[in-house]
């Protein structure tokens, strides 16, 4: 079923609803809103370009055939981030025996800070990157995570433990405040580096 005309500014979860009714333009604009997203996310846990293009499409695929015993979610971004981590973590062959996955269970989890993030001066530029790697390289996997879906997808702590299938709220802020407090101390080398001449 087409509704005719279709206005990509609409709430995700009118979009939703149309989407369960058979409107391929609601999902066409699900699927633009949401793939990007969701592509750098699951780039986060393996490097193969194509086997998260492979995943998500089949993620798509699936959600369009089984549209009509969805419900219309509260938060539409979490629900996805949460279904296209379970369906990635199958896929790369790390099913969890249990609802959480403990560091050593956890996929791998890549996390760089992007080049608008920090400053550099050419001359320091490769010393201060790499010490900042470094320095994001000391966290577990699931801080790295957490990390990632509250600073660069802006969610809440209620959405990072639900994404994260984490057993409460306050483990989710237990993770994201202690990257945070181990990293402080480490990138203060790098803010020592940025300044030096």
């Amino acid at each position: 079923m087409n509704t005719g005309a279709f206005y990509p500014q609409q709430d995700d979860k009118v979009l939703w609803d149309r989407l369960r009714e058979g409107d391929r333009e609601a999902f066409g604009e699900i699927y633009r809103r949401y793939f990007p997203p969701l592509f750098s996310y699951c780039s986060r846990f393996t490097q193969d370009a194509g086997l998260v293009k492979d995943t998500l499409q089949d993620f798509f695929t699936d959600l369009y055939l089984r549209r009509q015993s969805l419900q219309t979610p509260d938060k539409p971004k979490s629900y996805l981030l949460v279904a296209v981590r379970r369906k990635l973590v199958r896929v790369l062959g790390k099913t969890p025996r249990s609802q959480e996955l403990t560091d050593t269970e956890a996929p791998a989890f890549f996390l760089e800070l992007s080049p608008e993030s920090y400053l550099i001066s050419r001359q320091n530029a490769a010393l201060a990157e790499r010490h900042v790697q470094q320095t994001i390289a000391r966290l577990t996997l699931r801080q790295k995570e957490a990390v990632y879906l509250r600073f660069y997808e802006s969610l809440s702590y209620e959405e990072i433990a639900e994404i994260m299938q984490l057993k409460a709220v306050k483990y989710a802020r237990t993770l994201v405040y202690r990257a945070l407090t181990e990293l402080k101390p480490l990138l203060a080398g790098a803010e020592t580096l940025l300044y030096s001449r």
